[in-house]
């Protein structure tokens, strides 16, 4: 992605940042890349990625909250291993039509939220959601030890460097 694109949408998130009008605001979303139905509703300070906006579709009549985030990319920025371990990777995430999603969730790249679910405060959604559900909690466990993993990595090459964007 070129300077003069990631620095325009850096003004569009600004200005929509500080936008009083709801409406005004989805509509700047809309210049900024993100995938946004009718009748939409935006808090204040909501984060859309940064790199690939355009990967984020948001349904009819949807609210999102106030300080949710909302990726379409995974990256490791750092020279480690684990950048080789997960690698750059765009994926699709779908708010679909008529979705709550309270302030402050996070939500993963590559999430289906369904049609007419509810995500409460602080949730962190990182699988797809069914339509008609509710959502709470951040879903925090250790799913698995990364030790070996890391080991194997780190004996086939060493760290790496951060995965290129697009390529």
């Amino acid at each position: 992605m070129s300077i003069a694109r990631m620095a325009w949408r850096s003004i569009l998130r600004g200005v929509a940042n500080l936008c009083p009008s709801d409406a005004a605001r989805a509509s700047i979303y809309r210049a900024y890349g993100v995938q946004v139905g009718r009748d939409v509703f935006i808090g204040a300070d909501v984060l859309f990625d940064r790199l690939h906006p355009e990967g984020i579709r948001i349904g009819d009549r949807t609210a999102i909250g106030t300080r949710t985030i909302v990726m379409a990319h995974q990256l490791v920025p750092t020279s480690s291993v684990l950048a080789r371990l997960y690698p750059y990777e765009r994926r699709e995430t779908v708010i679909e039509s008529d979705v709550w999603i309270m302030p402050g969730v996070i939500v993963a790249p590559g999430v289906r939220i369904g049609h007419h679910s509810v995500v409460a405060t602080g949730a962190v959604v990182h699988d797809d959601v069914p339509p008609y559900s509710l959502v709470v909690g951040g879903g925090y466990r250790v799913a698995r030890s990364l030790e070996d993993d890391v080991r194997r990595a780190e004996i086939e090459g060493g760290p790496s460097g951060p995965a290129k964007p697009g390529g």
